[in-house]
């Protein structure tokens, strides 16, 4: 590994992707989406909020109090199980959800069957924003990669609630902005970066969204997201390991050293990290 000078003494352990597995393929995402109603609308939808409102949303948690009253009575929090469909291209948009917790990966799938993961969204994400400009259709598969939850209302209601408000008008523009941003340094990333570079910006991305230090997935998901053979994901992961970086074991990641991890990334982590940043306050801005 070009990037770690230290090297540490490991037990090799074998992968078993049957066991745990917490990113499925995508047929299998799309056939639990076909037991829920449409725009992922399950069963476990929970009440409106309640008296205390504190959305770890990032957008979400920096509205002016007028503003996030106007939202509060329309919002329900809904429960994000893995590999849930959110999304599939297009398909009309009916909700908005300000992701709360979990990640999610905005996908593009192609007509042998392969897909490859264009973003990944966490509590900086607004997905669905552009309704407050709008009816319109998804471009893209969105599936939950990582347990979570969403503040979601209505599509027509978020847009209604804009039109009284342009501070939402502004928010729902640089949420839209922000995830296009991080659709366009993913591209980038996936044509000039190496596969090790980008496995490591892919972990800390994930430890930024999550806060936690174990990240179940299996070798499959990781070559879609890598755009490479499985055999090269065993590579990868086992030079990570041995380097002392990650335990890769039974379809998990354990991070162990997230400090060398960062060093181990490609610039993208830091650069979507302050276009994140830079969002958030160009909304405080316009208060």
């Amino acid at each position: 590994m070009s990037r770690t000078s230290i090297r540490r003494t490991f037990v090799t352990e074998p992968t078993d992707d049957s066991s745990g597995n917490y990113s499925r393929r995508v047929p299998t995402a799309v056939q639990m989406e076909n037991t829920s109603p449409p725009c992922g609308a399950p069963a476990n939808e929970e009440p409106a909020v309640t008296s205390v409102f504190e959305p770890k949303n990032l957008f979400l948690a920096v509205l002016p109090a007028a503003e996030r009253a106007l939202l509060r009575n329309l919002l329900t929090f809904q429960r994000l199980p893995q590999g849930l469909v959110l999304q599939e291209p297009e398909q009309q948009v009916e909700h908005v959800h300000f992701i709360e917790s979990g990640m999610i990966s905005l996908v593009a799938p192609l007509q042998d069957g392969t897909a490859i993961e264009t973003a990944t969204l966490g509590r900086e994400a607004i997905l669905g924003a552009l309704s407050a400009f709008g009816p319109h259709r998804a471009n893209t598969r969105t599936i939950v990669q990582i347990d979570g939850g969403a503040w979601r209302l209505p599509a027509a209601e978020f847009r209604a609630a804009a039109e009284r408000s342009p501070i939402l008008k502004r928010m729902a523009l640089l949420s839209s902005e922000l995830t296009l941003a991080q659709t366009q340094q993913t591209a980038a990333c996936n044509a000039l970066h190496s596969a090790e570079h980008r496995l490591c910006r892919w972990i800390v991305q994930v430890r930024d969204r999550v806060d936690e230090d174990v990240i179940r997935l299996t070798h499959e998901f990781l070559a879609q997201m890598l755009a490479v053979r499985r055999p090269t994901v065993s590579l990868i992961a086992y030079e990570l390991q041995r380097a002392g970086l990650i335990r890769y074991q039974r379809g998990r990641i354990t991070i162990l050293d997230k400090a060398a991890l960062e060093r181990g990334a490609c610039e993208c982590v830091e650069v979507l990290r302050e276009k994140t940043a830079r969002t958030i306050s160009d909304l405080r801005a316009s208060f």
